[in-house]
């Protein structure tokens, strides 16, 4: 297609915040949409989003082991994009989880790369047959929300490679995104959309990938370098400014002309593939939120999402009282009962239909039920007055189901939590509950682990993650018997936040973070440390019991195959999910004691058994040589170990793997780059402008009083509102701009900081 060079350079950048350039209808045009665990499409201009169906999030649908029902439900999620006229869905999340701290965990998967890049890989596949893109995010080492926009994440290149890049390249091998959202932040010294070691080197060139690279939303300032780096689009539009840079900047012979034109044909290429017309676009349907109910479509969906709801719920304790008879008379305690917490805070918000909360879904099963909210949702502080009707209603029990955990003001994108502990008004609340003495079950939400207070003193938890919109029907169906709980953890719970592998250097206020655990997290830290935990990666419950028995490895031109026995000993039909793990082989370099390297999710009657077969491909026993720069195998016995979690080895048989003898690796060790320039930039902070640029106090304040002008019925704690500001107080300033684009000026932020850096070498 004959393009102009203005044509080109505005094929850039998006126009407004959802859609990339059509040249006036020229050419067809891509609409996104934030998701992943369901469509939040909203117009420029709109505050609320279109009425859609909510799924369990990431961490919720992580924990059912189960690729079959995250493809199914990426397949609904195609289908609904298709029917609002979007084009790409921003997701899936596949960032590992560094820290339980981070505010953002509830929209990745695991701590663990392979578990990770299969579910990514099935919801991708899942989503793209039906002709709908999705955006694989965020790449990469996108570890905390804590200075998010400019944060350096700091790693090895092993730990890198190992840990870090592994789910995303499976996934780019395995389901090929149609689009990859390059992060916010740094790695070793280099914003994410300006690496082109990473965008270039190796996603396209080792990886093979044949998509478009987008930004996050503002994540790019700097539109030559990132061209030049293997970034194609950035989003949203930059009202004009970065066009503007880039054609001085081919003036100036900072980039060519060809580089500019291989972004802009991978984007006319992809446009042409899963693009629309604005004429097609306008046809679009919207309903309102009772219509959408009302939708076959609508009713189908909801069913799904209750059926992941219920493969992800994970039980946790069970001292033979769950699942509750019908007779038994129960005190509900927890405001969670009735503003039940389904899903997380920030780009990922899904405008959901209402349906039935806890106390309803209870209320519906049982006939003998009480409730007190016992402490407020939206606050830390305890209320003496609730804590007593709590106390006082469950003194006439027979059991207490207490309805808790992390609520929407502990965690939420563009922040994270300062601490692994509930909420102080939960803590107090449990330690009176717990001092009557009574029958206790915990049903728990929240999208990470926490420190679960008095977990010795209840009889039964049962956690169901932030679990869509069905997850109150889901938990009341596993707590009633109707359903059988099948989730495993996919990550670490642990004892305390002392004991995580993060802990000296998580989300600091420093610009550059080192992993100086570096492939030591998750399970890979506690495991081979042999430090305990709460709950430990892979442990789940169930109403029966399962025996794994007759392991038998056997090698295959792949590598090896393992089979094994499964029973159902119990007197109920359930899920067992068989765990493989690979023991690896001692050698003179750092390494995990066991690595998950297969699983698979089966489905018993009482006394039934099925063979399961894993396949264990060479690449298994592999480690990064950062040296070779290649992927090496270590000579050596390793073990084929079939578990229950991986603190619960089963069955296990050793094998000799043929490989690199006597392979030495040297530690992992993050190097710090050295920092050169202007101390003051247009990516940095309005909170540093600020100690040294009046100016920028100025902007501070009118943006801070324009989102509450704007935002009238929320305060500045409200989960929305506390990202909003964080983002723009930590983020860069070119970013502050964009996103604020009727409050901030760029002019104006220019002029701050020249301020700054005058100020400063005074």
């Amino acid at each position: 297609m004959n393009l102009s060079l203005d044509e080109k350079l505005t094929l850039l950048s998006g126009v407004g915040f959802w859609h990339t350039n059509s040249l006036h209808d020229k050419i067809k045009h891509l609409e996104l949409s934030d998701g992943p665990h369901g469509l939040r499409k909203q117009l420029d201009g709109e505050k609320e989003a279109e009425p859609a169906v909510c799924y369990p999030t990431a961490s919720a649908l992580a924990c059912t082991f189960d690729p079959g029902i995250i493809g199914r439900i990426g397949d609904e999620l195609g289908k609904e994009c298709k029917e609002k006229c979007v084009s790409v869905l921003l997701g899936p999340g596949t960032n590992m989880k560094r820290s339980p701290l981070c505010g953002r965990n509830f929209e990745y998967f695991s701590e663990d790369p392979y578990l990770a890049g299969k579910m990514a890989s099935s919801f991708i596949n899942g989503v793209q047959q039906n002709g709908v893109g999705t955006s694989l995010k965020h790449f990469a080492a996108n570890s905390q929300e804590t200075h998010r926009m400019r944060s350096d994440s700091v790693i090895d290149e092993r730990t890198l490679r190992e840990i870090y890049l592994k789910a995303f390249e499976m996934t780019v091998k395995n389901a090929q995104p149609t689009t990859i959202m390059a992060s916010y932040n740094l790695i070793n010294g280099k914003y994410s959309c300006e690496n082109k070691w990473m965008l270039t080197d190796v996603l396209r060139n080792e990886w093979g990938y044949k998509g478009i690279v987008i930004s996050d939303w503002c994540a790019c300032s700097n539109l030559t370098k990132s061209v030049q780096a293997g970034m194609d689009l950035e989003m949203p539009d930059s009202l004009g400014i970065h066009k503007e840079c880039i054609r001085k900047d081919l003036e100036n012979g900072l980039i060519t002309e060809e580089e500019i034109d291989a972004a802009v044909n991978r984007i006319l290429e992809m446009v042409e593939k899963i693009g629309q017309t604005e004429s097609e676009e306008a046809t679009c349907i919207r309903y309102t939120m009772d219509e959408f109910a009302a939708l076959d479509s609508t009713k189908r969906r909801h069913k799904l999402a209750y059926e992941a709801a219920v493969n992800a719920g994970v039980l946790l304790k069970n001292e033979d009282i769950l699942p509750f008879n019908t007779t038994d008379k129960i005190c509900i305690v927890g405001d969670l009962a009735v503003k039940t917490r389904f899903q997380g805070g920030g780009s990922s918000h899904i405008n959901a239909v209402s349906y039935p909360n806890i106390l309803e879904c209870m209320q519906d099963k049982f006939t003998n039920i009480t409730f007190a909210r016992g402490y407020d949702s939206f606050r830390m502080e305890m209320d003496e007055r609730m804590e007593n009707e709590a106390i006082s209603l469950a003194q006439d029990a027979d059991i207490i189901l207490y309805c808790g955990g992390l609520t929407d003001l502990a965690e939420g994108e563009g922040y994270d939590r300062e601490t692994l502990k509930m909420p102080p008004n939960q803590i107090h609340l449990i330690g009176k509950l717990q001092e009557l003495g009574k029958k206790l079950v915990f049903l728990s939400f929240g999208g990470a682990p926490y420190e679960m207070e008095g977990l010795v003193n209840f009889d039964a938890v049962l956690h169901m993650y932030l679990g869509g919109e069905a997850v109150a029907e889901a938990a009341v169906a596993i707590l009633s018997g109707l359903e059988n709980p099948s989730g495993h953890l996919a990550e670490s719970w642990p004892l305390h936040i002392e004991d995580t592998p993060a802990y000296h250097n998580f989300a600091s206020r420093e610009k550059h973070v080192p992993y100086t655990e570096g492939i030591f997290i998750g399970y890979r830290h506690y495991n081979s440390k042999k430090i305990p935990v709460q709950f430990p990666f892979g442990y789940g419950l169930s109403y029966t019991d399962f025996e794994f028995d007759h392991l038998m490895v056997r090698k295959n031109e792949n590598g090896f195959v393992a089979s094994v026995d499964v029973t159902n000993t119990g007197n109920r039909s359930g899920k067992a999910l068989v765990q493989l793990y690979v023991r690896n082989c001692k050698g003179d370099f750092e390494r995990a004691d066991l690595e998950l390297r297969g699983f698979e999710k089966v489905t018993l009657n009482p006394g039934e058994k099925k063979e399961v077969n894993i396949e264990i491909p060479m690449s298994a026993f592999a480690v990064y040589d950062i040296n070779a720069k290649d992927w090496v195998i270590p000579e050596g016995e390793y073990g084929i170990c079939i578990g229950k979690s991986v603190e619960e080895i089963e069955l296990s048989e050793n094998v000799f793997v043929e490989g690199v003898k006597d392979l030495s690796l040297p530690k992992c060790e993050p190097k710090i780059p050295e920092e050169d320039g202007e101390a003051f930039t247009i990516t940095s902070s309005f909170l540093e402008l600020a100690e040294y640029s009046e100016t920028a106090r100025q902007i501070m304040d009118e943006v801070t009083r324009g989102i509450q002008e704007t935002y009238p019925d929320k305060s500045l704690e409200d989960p929305f509102i506390r990202m909003v500001l964080e983002t723009f107080k930590d983020g860069t300033a070119d970013s502050a701009a964009m996103l604020n684009r009727n409050l901030v000026t760029y002019d104006r932020i220019l002029k701050a900081i020249e301020e700054a850096n005058e100020n400063y070498k005074k």
